[in-house]
Protein backbone atom coordinates (compact mmCIF):
# COMPACT_ATOMS: atom_id res chain seq x y z
CA UNK A 1 0.00 0.00 0.00
CA UNK A 2 2.60 2.60 1.24
CA UNK A 3 4.52 1.69 -2.24
CA UNK A 4 1.57 2.52 -4.14
CA UNK A 5 0.33 5.53 -2.74
CA UNK A 6 4.45 6.88 -2.98
CA UNK A 7 4.26 5.99 -6.72
CA UNK A 8 1.05 8.17 -6.87
CA UNK A 9 2.75 10.82 -5.33
CA UNK A 10 6.15 10.34 -7.20
CA UNK A 11 3.79 10.92 -10.26
CA UNK A 12 1.17 13.66 -9.29
CA UNK A 13 4.83 15.67 -8.53
CA UNK A 14 5.95 14.73 -11.77
CA UNK A 15 3.08 16.04 -13.36
CA UNK A 16 2.97 19.37 -11.39
CA UNK A 17 6.94 19.81 -12.31
CA UNK A 18 6.54 19.20 -15.75
CA UNK A 19 3.33 21.06 -15.80
CA UNK A 20 4.12 24.13 -14.41
CA UNK A 21 5.02 27.40 -16.75
CA UNK A 22 8.45 26.93 -18.20
CA UNK A 23 11.00 28.98 -16.35
CA UNK A 24 14.70 29.68 -17.52
CA UNK A 25 16.46 26.63 -15.63
CA UNK A 26 15.67 23.98 -16.34
CA UNK A 27 13.94 21.56 -14.18
CA UNK A 28 16.94 18.54 -12.67
CA UNK A 29 14.47 15.25 -12.44
CA UNK A 30 16.71 12.24 -11.46
CA UNK A 31 15.72 8.64 -10.55
CA UNK A 32 17.25 5.85 -8.04
CA UNK A 33 16.93 2.48 -7.72
CA UNK A 34 16.30 1.90 -4.24
CA UNK A 35 15.73 -1.94 -4.45
CA UNK A 36 19.56 -2.03 -5.87
CA UNK A 37 20.27 0.44 -2.61
CA UNK A 38 18.59 -1.79 -0.42
CA UNK A 39 20.90 -5.26 -1.63
CA UNK A 40 24.18 -3.23 -2.23
CA UNK A 41 24.64 -0.49 0.65
CA UNK A 42 27.67 -1.66 2.89
CA UNK A 43 25.15 -1.09 5.65
CA UNK A 44 22.28 -3.87 4.15
CA UNK A 45 25.43 -6.00 4.06
CA UNK A 46 26.57 -4.97 7.84
CA UNK A 47 23.22 -5.68 9.24
CA UNK A 48 22.73 -8.75 7.55
CA UNK A 49 26.37 -9.87 9.11
CA UNK A 50 25.21 -8.90 12.65
CA UNK A 51 22.25 -10.83 11.98
CA UNK A 52 24.16 -13.76 10.92
CA UNK A 53 26.20 -13.59 14.40
CA UNK A 54 23.04 -12.57 16.45
CA UNK A 55 21.23 -16.23 15.81
CA UNK A 56 25.01 -18.08 14.94
CA UNK A 57 24.11 -19.71 18.80
CA UNK A 58 20.97 -20.58 18.20
CA UNK A 59 21.41 -22.33 14.66
CA UNK A 60 24.44 -24.54 16.44
CA UNK A 61 21.84 -25.36 18.58
CA UNK A 62 19.11 -26.07 16.29
CA UNK A 63 21.33 -28.03 14.26
CA UNK A 64 22.73 -29.97 17.08
CA UNK A 65 19.08 -30.58 18.20
CA UNK A 66 18.62 -32.15 14.88
CA UNK A 67 21.85 -34.52 14.97
CA UNK A 68 20.55 -35.66 17.77
CA UNK A 69 17.22 -36.58 16.51
CA UNK A 70 19.03 -38.44 13.58
CA UNK A 71 21.15 -40.00 15.84
CA UNK A 72 18.16 -41.38 18.09
CA UNK A 73 16.69 -42.43 14.23
CA UNK A 74 19.19 -44.08 13.67
CA UNK A 75 19.77 -46.36 16.53
CA UNK A 76 15.97 -47.08 16.31
CA UNK A 77 15.89 -48.36 13.18
CA UNK A 78 18.85 -50.68 14.52
CA UNK A 79 17.20 -51.71 17.37
CA UNK A 80 13.78 -51.66 16.48
CA UNK A 81 13.91 -55.77 15.81
CA UNK A 82 14.92 -56.64 19.21
CA UNK A 83 13.07 -54.00 20.71
CA UNK A 84 9.77 -55.35 22.26
CA UNK A 85 6.38 -53.67 21.10
CA UNK A 86 6.21 -51.02 24.17
CA UNK A 87 9.79 -50.31 23.82
CA UNK A 88 9.45 -49.31 20.43
CA UNK A 89 6.32 -47.47 20.97
CA UNK A 90 8.47 -45.46 23.52
CA UNK A 91 11.28 -44.64 21.35
CA UNK A 92 8.65 -43.50 18.39
CA UNK A 93 7.11 -41.46 21.06
CA UNK A 94 9.90 -39.83 21.97
CA UNK A 95 11.31 -39.30 18.36
CA UNK A 96 8.27 -37.49 17.19
CA UNK A 97 8.24 -35.81 20.04
CA UNK A 98 11.43 -34.50 19.60
CA UNK A 99 10.85 -33.19 16.36
CA UNK A 100 8.11 -31.56 17.01
CA UNK A 101 9.48 -30.14 19.73
CA UNK A 102 12.79 -28.83 16.88
CA UNK A 103 9.89 -27.52 14.69
CA UNK A 104 8.58 -25.39 17.44
CA UNK A 105 11.73 -23.95 18.21
CA UNK A 106 13.01 -23.38 15.07
CA UNK A 107 9.63 -21.56 14.48
CA UNK A 108 10.38 -19.39 17.30
CA UNK A 109 13.97 -18.75 16.01
CA UNK A 110 12.75 -18.19 12.54
CA UNK A 111 9.86 -15.29 13.72
CA UNK A 112 12.96 -13.27 16.08
CA UNK A 113 14.90 -13.33 13.11
CA UNK A 114 12.05 -12.09 10.83
CA UNK A 115 11.40 -9.43 13.92
CA UNK A 116 14.67 -8.64 13.50
CA UNK A 117 15.05 -8.61 9.95
CA UNK A 118 12.28 -5.93 9.99
CA UNK A 119 13.80 -3.68 11.96
CA UNK A 120 17.49 -3.28 10.40
CA UNK A 121 15.19 -3.26 7.11
CA UNK A 122 13.57 -0.37 8.77
CA UNK A 123 16.54 1.33 9.79
CA UNK A 124 18.15 0.75 6.21
CA UNK A 125 14.76 2.25 4.52
CA UNK A 126 15.46 5.67 7.05
CA UNK A 127 19.14 6.05 6.35
CA UNK A 128 18.40 5.32 2.22
CA UNK A 129 16.31 8.23 2.31
CA UNK A 130 18.35 10.62 4.11
CA UNK A 131 21.04 9.72 1.44
CA UNK A 132 18.27 10.36 -1.33
CA UNK A 133 17.58 13.76 0.00
CA UNK A 134 21.31 14.61 1.08
CA UNK A 135 22.56 13.87 -2.42
CA UNK A 136 19.62 15.39 -4.08
CA UNK A 137 20.02 18.41 -2.14
CA UNK A 138 23.88 18.73 -2.70
CA UNK A 139 23.42 18.28 -6.49
CA UNK A 140 20.53 20.78 -6.82
CA UNK A 141 17.62 18.01 -7.86
CA UNK A 142 14.80 19.62 -8.75
CA UNK A 143 12.78 16.18 -7.78
CA UNK A 144 14.11 12.53 -7.41
CA UNK A 145 12.02 9.44 -8.37
CA UNK A 146 12.23 6.09 -7.25
CA UNK A 147 9.82 3.09 -6.82
CA UNK A 148 7.86 1.93 -10.12
CA UNK A 149 9.75 3.65 -12.38
CA UNK A 150 8.99 2.01 -15.47
CA UNK A 151 11.92 3.05 -17.85
CA UNK A 152 14.75 5.36 -17.19
CA UNK A 153 17.50 6.50 -18.91
CA UNK A 154 21.13 5.77 -17.15
CA UNK A 155 22.36 9.36 -17.20
CA UNK A 156 19.43 10.30 -15.09
CA UNK A 157 20.05 7.25 -12.51
CA UNK A 158 22.11 8.29 -9.56
CA UNK A 159 21.55 5.20 -7.70
CA UNK A 160 25.41 4.80 -8.14
CA UNK A 161 26.34 8.05 -6.62
CA UNK A 162 24.20 7.33 -3.35
CA UNK A 163 25.49 3.96 -3.37
CA UNK A 164 29.14 6.25 -3.02
CA UNK A 165 27.21 8.89 -0.44
CA UNK A 166 26.44 5.57 1.38
CA UNK A 167 29.52 3.71 1.46
CA UNK A 168 31.42 7.19 2.50
CA UNK A 169 29.04 7.20 5.32
CA UNK A 170 29.73 3.34 5.76
CA UNK A 171 33.60 4.10 6.09
CA UNK A 172 33.04 7.54 8.35
CA UNK A 173 31.15 5.13 11.05
CA UNK A 174 33.52 2.68 10.72
CA UNK A 175 36.61 4.78 11.42
CA UNK A 176 34.79 6.22 14.12
CA UNK A 177 34.72 3.02 15.80
CA UNK A 178 37.92 2.42 15.25
CA UNK A 179 40.51 2.32 19.02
Amino acid sequence: MRSHSLRWLGIAALAAVLSAPVMADEVKVRVVNVAKLLDQAPQAKDASAALEREFAPQQRELNKLNEEIEKLAKDYEKNKSVMSEAQREAKERDIVMKKRDLQRRRNDVQELLNIRRNEELSKLQDLVNVAIKTVGEKEGYDLVLYDGIAYTRETIDITATVLNYLAGEADKRKNLNKP
